[in-house]
């Protein structure tokens, strides 16, 4: 080939790029609403979330979901699976497609077909579905269809929200409160306000909501390690379903081993969801971990790296970040992208979309709204939100007795921590979700109040709000990863050792 045969052959190849890499202004131009999103009604509803969205038939029940929003449904008799997301089991990418298709199997191997409403095939059918469920990895909800009745189970950390609200006596799922609020004709958002305008509520990283507060009153939410029970009569039952053995201490050269191929398999399952990976890199010890975890499958997929700051809110710290996840690109041989995050228009285009997905507050505005207008949109975006768990991010343990106020004083490190109101909260949401150490199995109730509240409530917004833009992969979104950890003592895990195992094989293998 001439030169110009290969000047004109990479220039093709760029443009090929170019556009594998258009951000979501280009590619959507601002009419995602409520982008991955879903409005589960039992019946009919003549709300319509957007024009393209699609509408299945699952049951008594019809699922309206954005096209984009992955989903597998299938059936026999009166009983039915649906999977809305991305989830794995022990195969990995192979077995993405088939995971319906596997839990109808535990279902009617456990009920048979004429039993299926019996109070005996009803306990059955949930152990062994619960056995299965516990396992999978991934962002996903999964609904299970007997009848009149339905469960629903979320992911390990709850990423994939699910809010839902009882309206003229009938039940509604979603993805987002405000499609439940415009379902109901309006709902009220009080609670919310009395937590974000309280006067001593004081949070340098962003003010979030405790307990059961939802962005709109009226509207429950299913939280990590705990299953809805939808009757035929329409009440709603939350229950804990997780952890289902009680606590057990590991070995570290054990732990190491089982974490560090969970992790890679992580990678590996996230990289085949789209044709381009893009990595979350910073200084931190939970995206280096992922990047070294998968080097070797994140170089085979030509992925590339994002690192995001404020760069117009300057410390030293945006900038040594910066500069260590610069180097650490450069030397994975992967291309990095950096993304100046900077305040959204409040008279912009984004800011309409984004006010309209999420009417009541903003979280992660100026995030979202630069991610929409640089990073790829076709691309699965990796996170190593909910690195905490595995770390131990609650470091004063001292007091052994679990407490409303106790949690209140770890949830708001302010005088908020104080309000009697904040501690009726707590009661409330403890008693909601079974929170009580002979639940907890033996797990310190520290680690499940950051992976159950915390990631429900902080981290399954921000992954809510990632969906306007990219794909949001969560890597850590794995109960076999967690608990391998979690099996660890407090001080091994704090001290960084698991990460530390990861660098420390590579180096044997160099």
């Amino acid at each position: 080939m001439t030169g110009e045969g290969r000047r004109r052959l990479a220039l093709q190849r760029m443009r090929w790029e170019t556009q594998r890499m258009a951000p979501g202004e280009k590619v959507w131009r601002y009419r995602n609403t409520f982008a991955q999103g879903y409005l589960i009604t039992r019946g009919p509803t003549p709300m319509k979330p957007r024009e393209d969205w699609h509408t299945l038939q699952f049951g008594p029940w019809v699922v309206q979901c954005d096209s984009l929003l992955e989903r597998q449904m299938t059936a026999e008799g009166n009983l039915g699976v649906l999977v809305l997301g991305q989830a794995f089991d022990d195969a990995g990418a192979r077995g993405r497609d088939r995971i319906a298709a596997k839990l109808l199997r535990v279902l009617t191997g456990a009920v048979g077909h004429d039993d299926a409403v019996s109070a005996i095939a009803l306990a059955r059918s949930r152990e062994a579905l619960e056995e299965v469920i516990s396992w999978l990895s991934g962002r996903y909800l999964v609904l299970i269809s007997r009848g009149d009745t339905l469960d629903v189970y979320g992911d390990p950390i709850a990423t994939r929200i699910c809010y839902w609200h009882i309206g003229n006596g009938r039940v509604a799922l979603a993805s987002h409160s405000a499609l439940l609020a415009d379902l109901a004709g309006g709902l009220d958002v009080s609670r919310m306000r009395w937590v974000l305008r309280h006067p001593d509520y004081k949070s340098p990283a962003g003010k979030w909501l405790p307990g059961l507060i939802t962005p709109h009153d009226g509207v429950g939410q299913l939280y990590a390690n705990c299953r809805l029970e939808i009757s035929a009569t329409n009440e709603v039952t939350h229950r804990r379903f997780f952890p289902r053995a009680d606590r057990v201490e590991q070995s570290e050269a054990e732990v190491f081993e089982v974490f560090r191929e969970e992790l890679r398999r992580q990678v590996r399952n996230w990289i085949s969801v789209a044709p381009l990976t893009v990595l979350g890199l910073t200084a931190g010890g939970d995206s280096r971990a992922i990047l070294e975890a998968g080097l070797v499958d994140l170089q085979r997929a030509d992925a590339m790296a994002v690192t995001y700051h404020p760069f117009h809110m300057a410390t030293k710290s945006t900038y040594e970040d910066y500069s260590a996840a610069n180097r650490l690109a450069a030397a994975a041989g992967m291309r990095h992208l950096v993304l100046d995050v900077k305040p959204m228009s409040p008279d912009s285009q984004m800011a309409s979309l984004y006010g309209t997905t999420f009417p009541t507050w903003q979280r992660y505005s100026a995030l979202v709204s630069t991610m929409y207008g640089a990073l790829p949109a076709r691309a699965v975006t990796l996170f190593g939100v909910g690195g905490a768990i595995i770390t131990g991010m609650i470091i004063d343990r001292s007091v052994k007795k679990l407490s409303a106020g106790l949690l209140a004083r770890k949830y708001a490190h302010s005088k908020f921590a104080d309000d009697p109101e904040l501690h009726t909260e707590f009661e409330r949401w403890m008693d909601f979700t079974e929170f009580t150490p002979a639940r907890l199995r033996g797990y310190d109730f520290y680690d499940y109040f950051h992976w159950e509240h915390r990631m429900s409530k902080w981290g399954a917004v921000g992954y809510s709000e990632y969906d306007l833009a990219t794909i949001p992969g969560p890597v850590l979104s794995s109960r076999r990863l967690l608990l391998a950890a979690l099996s660890l003592p407090w001080e091994v895990r704090q001290a960084g050792d698991l990460y530390r195992s990861i660098r420390y094989e590579n180096a044997l293998a160099d």
